[in-house]
């Protein structure tokens, strides 16, 4: 539902992007999570943004810390891999709304513990603006992020 968060932990690939976009459709928020932090800030990151689901691959540890849902997204028994059931919704619609939380990112800090930073989505649309204005971009033009 709007503004829950869902924490992200994986490598780049494409289930990290198809965990991206299932998240926004399904009208939460993602917390995008290096699988490369330490445990300790993958632990602090999962508790502070309060992410009650984790998606995940399965190469990579979940801190024992985490008591939340987790969904693997790649291997034998990934969400991906399931066949669509005939309640599932092909295009589901949300009430998320410009003002909702799209995602929350962690910097650094200036305490020494990471922060969250929440990202609504009009300010996502306005990046994807300035970036179309900033580069030119055309229907020709392909760009990763």
């Amino acid at each position: 539902t709007a503004d829950e968060r869902v924490g992200i932990l994986t490598k780049p690939s494409l289930e990290m992007a198809a965990g991206v976009l299932g998240v926004l459709k399904s009208g939460a928020a993602f917390v995008p999570i290096d699988p490369d932090y330490p445990e300790e800030r993958i632990s602090y990151i999962l508790q502070d943004s309060g992410a009650k689901l984790l998606l995940t691959q399965e190469a990579l540890g979940v801190p024992e810390s985490y008591n939340g849902e987790t969904i693997l997204l790649d291997g034998s028994r990934s969400i991906l891999s399931l066949p669509l059931d005939e309640n599932d919704e092909a295009n589901p619609q949300t009430e998320t709304t410009a003002d909702h939380l799209a995602y929350m990112i962690y910097t650094s800090g200036t305490t020494g513990q990471p922060k969250g930073v929440m990202v609504e989505h009009h300010a996502l649309v306005n990046l994807c603006f300035w970036h179309h204005d900033a580069f030119a971009m055309t229907a020709d033009d392909k760009s990763a992020k």
